[in-house]
């Protein structure tokens, strides 16, 4: 049997380690949040925003019917929405990344809504869906290596 001393130097690097993993958004298993919640933080074009709410539904009027995922810092209208024209005309602002996803759960779009702007962007976020065509899209999102961009979110959403 190995025996691990327990200065009071080494309680506290365990203690440090252990807040920094349970400090992070990504820490926490998506599928243990509440469908509709997210738990995160964006930060683009030297804004940062609180990512506290998903939600997910089909865009009726894109003959791909792609899946519309919403990660935002308040909660959306998203029941009144069957397209992304109902997104853009809505007079709800929100900070937060939308993805679009096709059939398999692939992303093709995405976009930032950060300070009363929309930005397309490309190859700057990553996300991972734990069961890409499920109805319960639970999952992270994180921004690629080496961006002053920064996205980590862990969310749970059902589509609508």
């Amino acid at each position: 049997m190995i025996s691990i001393p327990r200065s009071p130097t080494f309680s506290a690097v365990v203690a440090a380690l252990a807040l920094c993993t349970l400090a992070s958004p990504t820490a926490y298993a998506a599928s243990d949040l509440a469908s509709g919640s997210a738990k995160g933080s964006l930060t683009f074009d030297d804004a940062t925003a609180a990512l506290s709410y998903a939600a997910a539904f089909v865009d009726q009027k894109d003959e791909r019917k792609p899946v519309i995922l919403l990660l935002s810092d308040k909660k959306l209208p998203v029941e009144k929405w069957t397209s992304e024209f109902d997104m853009m005309l809505s007079a709800t602002k929100f900070n937060g990344i939308v993805f679009f996803l096709d059939k398999e759960g692939k992303v093709f779009r995405t976009d930032v809504h950060m300070k009363d702007r929309q930005t397309g962007v490309a190859g700057i976020f990553e996300l991972k869906l734990d069961s890409p065509t499920s109805k319960d899209l639970t999952g992270t999102a994180t921004a690629t290596a080496g961006r002053s961009d920064k996205l980590e979110v862990a969310f749970h959403a059902t589509l609508k």
